[in-house]
C-alpha cells in the first residue's frame, strides 16, 4: 500500500513538474532546504558525544533544560531532532520526565529563532550568492579523512543548502503567482480561513517531517502576496502541531519514559496552539504594538508573521512551565506500560546506540535491571525473600522462623523470560554500540557491563542445577544433611546481601566492602578443600550415606561457582582495578 501511495505521489509530482518550471524550482527549492537540514544533523551527529556532555551538564534543571533545546535546535536547525533527542535520553535514563519537558519547551523556543533567520535572512535579503563559497568549503572538507573535518563539511553544506533552498523557494513562488492564482485558495476570511490553515501546516509539516520546511513555505507565499496574513497565521499555528509527530514517531522505539515524553511534546503544542487560536485578535495587536516599536512597518507581514510565531511559543512557555510538576505527575499516572518491565528491556534502544556516554549509561542502567531479576531467582531458589536479604537479622535466625518454598515457581521458564531475553537485547545492544565507539576507556566501561552481565546468568545457570537439592534439603529429616545444605544457602546469601550492600555505602564504604569481597572470593577455595574432609567424617559417623557425598561436594562446588560469578560481576560493576576471579 506504501509503494503504490508513494507511486501516485510521484506521478502527481512528476505532471506538476513538467507543466509549470516555476512548480519544479519551488519544489526543487523544498527539497534542497530539507537536503541542508539533514547534512546540519549528520554533521552535528558526529559531535554526539559532545552533546551529551553538554546535555548531562545543562539539564539537571527545567531552566537549563528549556536554554539547552532552544540553543540546541537554533544550532541544529530541527526541533524534530531536539525532541528526538531528548525521548532518546529520557528513554535511556540519562534524564528525568521534567527535564525533558523543558527541552522539548527549549525546543519550541528555538524553532522561533530558526523562523527569523528565514524571514530575515533568506526572505527579506538574498544570500544565495553566499551559499556557493559555502558549498565548495564544505565538500573540501567532506573529502578529507579527518572525521570532524567531515563533519564540519557537512555543516557547511547544511547552511549552504539551507539557504538556496529558500532562496529558490521564494523565486518558484514568486514566478508561480504569476502562472496560478493562488491567492483565490489563499485569501479565504474569517476564522474558517484560520482554521483551514492551520490543518493544511499540519498536514505539511507532518509530509515533509519539518516545522521549519512548512514555515518557509508559509513565508515565501505570504511574501509573494498569495496569502492572508490571518491565514498565514493559521498556517504557522498548524506547522507547531504537525511538528509533534516526529517526536511520536521517534517514540515508537522506545520505552514508556519516552512515550510519556512524545505526550508531552504534542500535549504542549496543542494547548500553545488552542490558546493562539482562541487569542488570536489580542495576539495579532499585541504583535502589531511590538512591532511599532521597534521599527517593523504595519504592512511588513512577513516579520509580523515571524514576531507572532515567537509570541505565541513563549506564551505557551510562560503557561505551561509552572506546571511541569504537574505534567509529570499525569503522564506518570494516565500513560502506563501494560507489559512487565521485568521482562523487557527498560532503558536500552535503537535510538542512542549511536551515542556513546548515553549508550553506556543505559546499558549500566539495564545491567542493574538484569541483576535485579537475577537477585529475585538467587533469592527464591535460597528460599528467602528480598527483606530478608536486606535486613540485618542472621540468616541462621531467619531460617529458625521459617518454612522454605511456600511458592512453587517455574525457574526454567523464569530464567528463560525475565533473564535470558534480557540478556541477549542487552548484549546485542552493547556489541552495536561498541560499532560507534572509538574511545579506549569507553570501550573498556562496555567490555566490563557486558562481562558483569555474563558472569551474572552464569549464576543463575549455576543456581538451577542446585535449587532441587537446597529445596529437598529443607523438607528432609536427616538433620545433618539439612544442615549442611543450610550452610550453603547461608553463604551464598551472605554473598548477596554484601552486594546489597553496596547500593547503599559510600565511596569509601564501597572500596572496604569490595576489599572483603576479594577476601571471601579467597576463602571460597579454602571452603571448598575443606568439604571433603567434612563429609568424609559425616559419613564415618553415620550422619548421612555415601551415596549423598557426591551429590552434595557436587553442590558445594557449584555454590562456590555462583558465589564467583557474582563476586566477578560485582568488581566488574564497581571495582576500577578489577582483576578477574577464575571459578574453581
Amino acid at each position: 500500500m506504501r509503494s503504490i501511495i508513494l507511486l501516485l505521489v510521484f506521478g502527481v509530482l512528476g505532471f506538476l513538474f513538467y507543466e509549470s518550471s516555476s512548480f519544479l524550482e519551488a519544489g526543487s527549492g523544498i527539497a534542497i532546504f530539507l537536503y541542508g537540514i539533514m547534512c546540519l544533523k549528520n554533521g552535528f551527529g558526529n559531535f554526539s558525544t559532545f552533546i551529551e556532555r553538554v546535555l548531562k551538564k545543562w539539564a539537571n534543571t527545567a531552566t537549563k533544560s528549556l536554554i539547552f533545546g532552544a540553543i540546541s535546535t537554533m544550532i541544529m536547525q530541527s526541533s524534530g531532532l531536539v525532541s528526538v533527542l531528548a525521548i532518546s535520553f529520557l528513554a535511556a535514563g540519562f534524564i528525568t520526565l521534567g527535564q525533558g519537558i523543558g527541552i522539548i519547551f527549549g525546543a519550541n523556543l528555538g524553532t522561533t529563532i530558526v523562523a527569523w533567520v528565514i524571514a530575515i535572512a533568506g526572505v527579506k535579503f538574498d544570500i544565495s550568492s553566499v551559499t556557493m563559497p559555502l558549498l565548495v568549503f564544505g565538500v573540501i572538507l567532506n573529502l578529507q579523512n579527518s572525521k570532524n573535518a567531515k563533519a564540519f563539511g557537512s555543516i557547511l553544506c547544511g547552511i549552504g543548502f539551507f539557504f538556496l533552498g529558500i532562496s529558490l523557494v521564494k523565486s518558484g513562488f514568486n514566478e508561480l503567482k504569476d502562472i496560478v492564482d493562488i491567492a483565490q485558495y489563499g485569501q479565504i476570511s474569517g476564522m474558517k480561513g484560520v482554521f483551514l490553515f492551520v490543518f493544511i501546516g499540519i498536514v505539511l509539516t507532518v509530509i515533509m517531517q519539518s516545522s521549519n520546511a512548512s514555515l518557509l513555505v508559509a513565508i515565501t507565499i505570504l511574501a509573494a502576496g498569495q496569502m492572508s496574513y490571518e491565514n498565514a497565521l493559521g498556517f504557522a499555528i498548524g506547522s507547531n502541531i504537525g511538528s509533534t509527530v516526529m517526536a511520536i514517531i521517534g517514540s515508537i522505539g522506545t520505552n514508556i519514559a519516552g512515550k510519556r515524553l512524545a505526550a508531552a511534546h504534542l500535549l504542549f503544542n496543542s494547548i500553545t496552539a488552542l490558546v493562539a487560536v482562541v487569542f488570536l485578535q489580542q495576539m495579532i495587536f499585541v504583535v502589531r504594538e511590538f512591532c511599532s516599536v521597534v521599527g517593523i512597518a504595519n504592512d511588513d507581514y512577513i516579520l509580523q508573521l515571524t514576531a507572532f510565531h515567537t509570541l505565541f511559543n513563549i506564551v505557551g512557555i510562560v503557561l505551561m512551565m509552572p506546571f511541569i510538576g504537574k505534567m509529570v505527575y499525569f503522564l506518570e499516572k494516565f500513560i502506563v506500560d501494560k507489559k512487565s518491565k521485568e521482562y523487557e528491556p527498560m532503558y536500552i534502544n535503537d535510538s542512542i546506540v549511536s551515542y556513546p556516554d548515553t549508550a553506556i549509561e543505559a546499558l549500566h542502567n539495564e545491567m542493574e535491571h538484569l541483576y535485579d531479576n537475577c537477585f529475585l531467582v538467587l533469592t527464591y531458589s535460597l528460599g528467602f525473600t528480598r527483606k530478608e536479604i536486606h535486613s540485618n537479622t542472621p540468616f541462621r535466625e531467619i531460617i529458625a522462623h521459617k518454612k522454605l518454598y511456600k511458592k512453587d515457581i517455574d525457574l526454567d521458564n523464569l530464567y528463560k523470560i525475565s533473564i535470558k531475553n534480557l540478556f541477549d537485547k542487552m548484549f546485542d545492544f552493547a556489541t552495536t554500540a561498541q560499532t560507534y565507539i572509538h574511545d579506549k576507556e569507553q570501550m573498556n566501561k562496555i567490555a566490563h557491563i557486558k562481562n558483569a552481565a555474563r558472569r551474572a546468568v552464569e549464576s543463575i545457570h549455576q543456581l538451577k542445577m542446585l535449587h532441587r537439592n537446597l529445596k529437598e534439603a529443607a523438607q528432609t529429616n536427616n538433620e545433618s544433611l539439612e544442615e549442611i545444605y543450610n550452610e550453603i544457602r547461608i553463604d551464598l546469601a551472605e554473598v548477596l546481601r554484601s552486594i546489597e550492600n553496596l547500593e547503599k555505602s559510600s565511596d569509601e564504604n564501597i572500596q572496604l566492602i569490595l576489599a572483603s569481597i576479594r577476601k571471601g572470593s579467597a576463602l571460597l577455595d579454602q571452603e571448598d578443600d575443606n568439604a571433603i574432609s567434612k563429609v568424609e567424617k559425616l559419613i564415618l559417623e553415620n550422619k548421612i550415606s555415601a551415596n549423598n557425598a557426591s551429590s552434595i561436594l557436587n553442590d558445594i562446588d557449584t555454590a562456590n561457582k555462583v558465589s564467583k560469578d557474582l563476586l566477578a560481576m560485582t568488581q566488574h560493576l564497581y571495582a576500577a582495578d578489577y582483576t578477574p576471579i577464575t571459578p574453581a
